[in-house]
């Protein structure tokens, strides 16, 4: 059964015109509003005509390789210059930089195509739609989430 745009409850719904939004309500709701139709009672002889199921079309996806990071650090060592030297050149932090570097923080598909630009390395592969592959998931010891600070009074 279908529920109330306004409270939520399932319930038969009609279309009412709720302070100039046009809504499916449940009668309790549509007092607050017009009503402008009611459900009309289906007739269970009458079929449905059914759709015909769409072509799905693969889609790529643009992943960056796990190990950026290090394939960053040493082409940037291999052209001899240093984290500043390489973050003024592309116009970005030298903070921004050591984190990409040293693998706390993943590139935007942007900067990583602007840093295989500058360091002729590849760090973003195409895959189709179901060739993706898995990551594994990170353990708990890999660091804190916003949840490892908040205070849960229910647990009491």
């Amino acid at each position: 059964m279908p529920a109330c745009e306004m409270c939520g409850r399932e319930a038969e719904l009609v279309k009412a015109v709720v302070e100039g939004a046009p809504l499916d309500v449940c009668g309790g709701c549509a007092r607050f509003g017009k009503i402008v139709s009611r459900p009309q009672l289906r007739n269970p002889e009458r079929k449905q005509a059914q759709r015909a199921p769409m072509p799905r079309r693969k889609e790529a996806v643009e992943l960056i390789l796990p190990d950026y990071a290090e394939k960053v650090r040493n082409a940037r060592e291999k052209l001899g210059l240093t984290q500043e030297e390489f973050s003024k050149k592309l116009n970005e932090r030298e903070s921004f930089m050591q984190k990409i570097e040293s693998g706390q923080m993943k590139p935007s598909i942007e900067m990583a195509r602007k840093l295989e630009k500058e360091l002729h390395i590849i760090i973003v592969e195409n895959f189709e739609e179901g060739e993706v592959p898995i990551e594994t998931p990170k353990s708990k010891t890999d660091g804190f989430t916003l949840g490892d600070f908040i205070k849960d009074k229910r647990k009491k």
